[in-house]
């Protein structure tokens, strides 16, 4: 009888060592995925380079904890209630300020990565010479409006340029949100984060020409707050001006009058 006991207890123990390496097994092959899966997502974000966010994990997994609050469609023209939006964001902020017509984007648009933060044009990214043009550009803004903007680094994206408005003068409603910052330039993809009003940022996302943030329309974001694809040639440089220049225009409306260059 022990011996039949002693075999019984053996073969259990035979057992339980059996599921436990089945459960690891299974374990490993459902963990093992999704930690490539996370590690070639943090190095891709990594790989942005500089911005709002550390470029390290902390950033990576800051940008994660975000995710609950930011939106997916940012693609969809108006996603919100045109009366209520424009009373959160400000005067003005119904208005519209993009002269001229706007013809689709050909081509459609490009790829955006997906991270909440940084957000970056991963195709069709502008040439070295087009980056210094649009940086001129806005060099040439800040020149003709000496009292009422200034040329600064981002207090949204760090060591990037940014046009802000001048400090001591008063803050607008549509800027309180970007703490003054209207515009600035990625250096990377020659992308554009600057703030339109809502019309404006319907339209040129309508056509292709931009998205919103995934952040924007909610507490650290306000509708508005619009990515523009960076321009590929002279006749998309040039549309990009007028939507710069749109974007100037009623991000000052309440506090003066910009000269556009």
């Amino acid at each position: 009888m022990e011996s039949v006991s002693q075999y019984l207890s053996s073969a259990q123990s035979y057992g339980r060592n059996d599921l436990v390496r089945a459960a690891a097994i299974a374990a490993g092959a459902v963990l093992l995925p999704l930690f490539i899966v996370a590690y070639n997502d943090y190095r891709f974000y990594v790989s942005l380079g500089p911005h709002g966010m550390p470029d390290n994990f902390w950033g990576w997994k800051r940008q994660l904890s975000l995710a609950p609050k930011a939106r997916k469609d940012t693609t969809v023209p108006a996603p919100y209630d045109q009366a209520e939006a424009a009373r959160a964001f400000g005067p003005n902020s119904a208005d519209t300020f993009l002269k001229g017509p706007l013809q689709a984007r050909p081509g459609g648009r490009p790829e955006v990565c997906g991270f909440v933060a940084p957000q970056r044009q991963m195709t069709d990214r502008c040439s070295e010479d087009m980056k210094r043009a649009m940086n001129a550009y806005l060099d040439e803004l800040v020149l003709e409006n000496p009292n009422l903007l200034q040329r600064e680094n981002s207090l949204l994206e760090g060591p990037v340029p940014a046009v802000q408005i001048k400090k001591g003068a008063p803050i607008p409603e549509c800027l309180k949100k970007t703490r003054g910052e209207l515009i600035h330039v990625h250096p990377p993809d020659g992308s554009t984060h600057l703030v339109l009003s809502l019309p404006d940022s319907a339209r040129v996302i309508e056509q292709c020409w931009g998205q919103r943030h995934r952040l924007s329309g909610g507490p650290i974001l306000q509708w508005g707050y619009t990515l523009i694809y960076g321009p590929r040639n002279e006749e998309e440089f040039a549309l990009w001006k007028q939507i710069v220049s749109a974007a100037a225009r009623f991000t000052t409306s309440t506090v003066g009058k910009v000269q556009i260059p």
